[in-house]
């Protein structure tokens, strides 16, 4: 096994042991930090990167959502603290090779990994100052609304119909709070989007299968990242307790699944936003 393959291993187990620790509400430690993102290039980081860097910013008690590499910090003229331990992060990378059989390219992915550090950790270097706070119900809703997915309100469950292609809630006032129903309603539009029309994932696995298992832990991870990017706190609810065996199974089985629900977790939002510029362009 290699260097990458067992720091995923690692980061896999850190998952089981989250879920563990903190139940339905795994995902609370790391979805507060919000904005992500390389201190050098500006750009915010994806999918499972979020997760892992959120994640080590909250056990060690960093307040900054800034990271870099070693070699970055210096460019930005900053060094790294005595004794600071570096976060992995992790990139699906494709090599192309010709084949001299066929005449056609073979394609062969792999994992890469890197190490970086947090503002926190380094010397020689300001802090970005946090965003300004907007209002993160009124952000919520417009997300959905410009999603144009079907909602129906009432009943007593809240589920996506793949088949009628809709989501179905039950009525705001049975949940504690608009937190609860907007992190429960960016799960079902998680589920949403992988109608065959949209990122076409498979959603036909029965409850207690192990698709149906994979299938919940993307909606989970997106419902998470959402709420991060719209300033959502994250709730668990009552009826993913009975997934928490499944998610932890899957990913005991294979330390890889949590990287591929996060992926395709990723390309679920990168689809909403998608729709969201759409409205936008529109509007102008």
């Amino acid at each position: 096994m290699t260097k990458t393959n067992d720091k995923m291993k690692e980061a896999a187990q850190q998952i089981i042991a989250l879920m563990k620790e903190h139940g339905t509400n795994w995902a609370k430690p790391w979805t507060g930090i919000g904005g992500v993102h390389n201190a050098k290039s500006k750009k915010p980081y994806r999918g499972s990167n979020i997760f892992w860097l959120s994640l080590s910013a909250h056990a060690q008690g960093f307040e900054s959502n800034e990271w870099a590499t070693f070699k970055q910090w210096q460019e930005l003229g900053a060094s790294i603290k005595k004794g600071s331990k570096a976060t992995p992060i992790f990139f699906f990378s494709v090599l192309e090779r010709d084949n001299k059989e066929t005449g056609e390219k073979d394609k062969f992915g792999f994992w890469k990994s890197y190490s970086v550090f947090n503002a926190a950790q380094v010397e020689g270097y300001e802090t970005a100052k946090p965003a300004t706070q907007f209002d993160a119900i009124k952000a919520a809703e417009t997300y959905v609304a410009n999603s144009g997915a079907e909602i129906r309100n009432g009943g007593d469950r809240a589920y996506y119909h793949p088949i009628g292609d809709y989501i179905g809630m039950p009525p705001r006032e049975a949940f504690e709070g608009a937190t609860g129903y907007y992190s429960t309603l960016l799960h079902e539009l998680t589920h949403w989007t992988g109608h065959k029309s949209r990122c076409d994932r498979d959603l036909t696995g029965g409850f207690g299968s192990e698709n149906y298992a994979k299938e919940e832990l993307v909606a989970e991870c997106g419902a998470a990242l959402l709420c991060m990017n719209l300033g959502v706190e994250k709730q668990a609810t009552p009826e993913h307790a009975k997934y928490l065996n499944n998610w932890m199974q899957a990913i005991g089985d294979d330390y890889k699944v949590i990287f591929t629900a996060m992926s395709k977790a990723q390309k679920a939002i990168d689809h909403l936003d998608s729709l969201q510029e759409s409205i936008a362009i529109a509007a102008e």
